[in-house]
């Protein structure tokens, strides 16, 4: 646990995750559409929106699994490593501060922090197929309905969930990679870390 005050090591997480999200939630983007389709709401979840907020929302659920070994250094750390790897600038940080106050305040009583991060990815990749005016009057209803169908809800929190090996597997690929410190100051990091060997 020596790396999580390295911005480089939760740079090398996000793109983990960036890979790992994509492999999975392309099925889950494909049942939002369909289960949408069904209820007929005139919205729609697009590849290109729901990567990055599943990302942060995989994060976010990472970052407050170790809660207990978060400081001030490690934050920082986590922060500036995975806001360079999302992009585009400041992206990460608005998701992540829409994601944890979200849970701070649920959508409604009784909700879990999980399912407030799944509410959160829902609605935020969520693109309305209406012209805005008609969207803004029936946005209260869609987003009720979206948040309480059991199908959609989830597809969100699967879209939200890491796998469970995730973490420590990516700890022991960073720590194969990880070169002494004149390389990890002096370098491009990409280059040891996404090199097959190094």
């Amino acid at each position: 646990m020596g790396y999580l005050e390295e911005s480089t090591f939760w740079y090398f997480i996000g793109h983990q995750l960036w890979h790992q999200t994509t492999d999975t939630v392309g099925v889950l983007i494909n049942a939002l559409n369909i289960r949408a389709k069904a209820l007929d709401l005139p919205v729609e979840w697009s590849f290109s929106q729901c990567i990055p907020w599943a990302v942060c929302c995989r994060s976010y659920v990472l970052f407050k699994k170790y809660d207990p070994l978060i400081t001030k250094a490690v934050f920082n750390a986590f922060q500036r490593g995975m806001s360079v790897s999302m992009g585009p600038h400041d992206f990460f940080d608005h998701a992540f501060r829409r994601i944890v106050g979200n849970v701070a305040q649920q959508a409604f009583p009784g909700r879990t922090a999980m399912d407030s991060v799944a509410d959160t990815f829902v609605l935020a990749s969520m693109k309305y197929v209406l012209p805005n005016i008609e969207a803004e009057q029936l946005h209260t209803q869609v987003t009720e309905t979206v948040i309480t169908d059991k199908l959609i809800h989830e597809a969100s929190v699967r879209a939200c969930t890491l796998n469970a090996a995730f973490f420590e597997k990516s700890l022991n690929d960073y720590a194969e990679r990880r070169p002494g410190w004149f390389r990890r100051y002096f370098t491009n990091a990409d280059k040891w870390l996404f090199s097959k060997k190094h």
